[in-house]
């Protein structure tokens, strides 16, 4: 028999990928599922999208108000209210908590109620924080709530008292562990794609088919590592003069990033799609070459990996990422590309250059390694042992 499941998400709601694929993945297995979500973009309180049951918090008229009431702190009223609404309103049997700012207030409800809690651990959020607190990114409120030793003490109250935690990769288990939470109470649940037939090429990007095309999606920002490939341009353009790198993403970043290609002189070799809908991402992927992944390495990097690195694979593309041990692992693991040194624009423009010039099947081995194991329907089988547990 199906349980009822309460998956809460700190941001508004739709959209992001792994919520999606977990929330549509337990629906698929016979669970009723909600979600409990904030509401800064005003959307109804309440609505059903194709059986998913998307609650939102109360709004305020005053947008000020309505950014402070909702924010995501565990000790918030109005959220506890919120909470014991839909437990209570929907009998929920069981609750997902995604990400540390709703962990504590995930737990207490769970209690109050008498349900197991389960974590959806997408990432090292205090390292996270602690490397947007170091770019001095967060401003007023944020500044106390989003505190990097705020959040290390919720993170070792939080961790062991989950009845269980998922986890995107081996490196974000160990975290865990350091956290508190038991091994046998850890399982792998990673941000792997759901496999997409379409690879017809996008009209945006016709003009490019006669390019030797290196493609990056995701947030626009400066941890992303974006300016590097922007310096390594120049000695890539020496050998492959139909370089064009393209841009698919969003972010804070975006024109300071602009200005800095400008600046270079390499802003010819770089297309900047913007923001794409999920639906369509992998037929923009699908006609490049190669898949960049040029993080700069740091605690958070180290210990989580990004959908795209297996997006990259899905679309038989040949990735090139920096070293971060996630990503070098699965790489050298796979034989689906090359790593260069994190930072180092030098290394990346040889590494494209080898990519380029190799007779190396990097994207069919990367293509192989997704069917046989980085992909959905495996991670998906390991959510539901877990869910079906309790």
């Amino acid at each position: 028999m199906g349980k009822t499941i309460l998956y809460i998400w700190d941001s508004d709601y739709p959209w992001d990928v792994r919520v999606e694929k977990i929330c549509r993945s337990l629906m698929s297995a016979g669970h009723e599922v909600h979600v409990a979500s904030r509401n800064l973009q005003r959307n109804p309180t309440y609505e059903e999208d194709q059986g998913l049951h998307i609650h939102r918090i109360r709004t305020w008229k005053n947008d000020r108000l309505n950014y402070a009431f909702s924010f995501p702190a565990f000790f918030s009223p109005f959220w506890k209210r919120f909470f014991d609404s839909i437990i209570t309103g929907y009998h929920i049997d069981l609750i997902i908590v995604r990400d540390l700012p709703m962990a504590i207030a995930g737990i207490w409800s769970g209690r109050r109620h008498g349900c197991p809690v389960i974590f959806d651990m997408a990432e090292d959020y205090v390292a996270m924080v602690r490397d947007i607190w170091r770019a001095r990114k967060f401003q007023g409120f944020n500044l106390v709530v989003r505190n990097p030793y705020l959040a290390g003490m919720v993170e070792h109250y939080a961790l062991p008292r989950f009845d269980h935690v998922l986890v995107v990769i081996d490196e974000a288990k160990k975290v865990a562990m350091r956290a508190g939470a038991s091994s046998d109470k850890i399982t792998i649940v990673g941000n792997t794609p759901q496999l997409a037939d379409d690879k017809s090429v996008p009209e945006p990007l016709s003009q490019f088919q006669d390019h030797y095309l290196a493609v990056y999606t995701g947030g626009i920002q400066l941890g992303r590592g974006l300016q590097v490939v922007f310096e390594a341009i120049p000695l890539i353009v020496t050998k492959i003069p139909h370089f064009m790198f393209i841009i698919i993403g969003a972010g804070y970043a975006v024109e300071q990033l602009k200005q800095m290609a400008r600046e270079q002189a390499v802003d010819r070799f770089i297309c900047w799609v913007g923001w794409v809908n999920h639906e369509v991402l992998f037929q923009y992927i699908g006609t490049a070459d190669i898949g960049i992944i040029p993080h700069y390495r740091s605690a958070h990097v180290d210990t989580t990996i990004p959908n795209k690195i297996f997006d990259y694979m899905a679309c038989g593309l040949p990735v090139i990422a920096s070293d971060a041990p996630p990503l070098q692992r699965v790489v050298e693991e796979t034989g689906a590309g090359l790593v260069f040194k994190s930072g180092d624009s030098a290394d990346l423009a040889q590494v494209v250059m080898r990519v380029y010039s190799s007779p190396e099947n990097y994207g069919e081995k990367g293509g192989a390694a997704v069917r046989k194991k980085y992909n959905w329907s495996i991670d998906k089988k390991r959510l539901l042992d877990v869910v079906n547990g309790f």
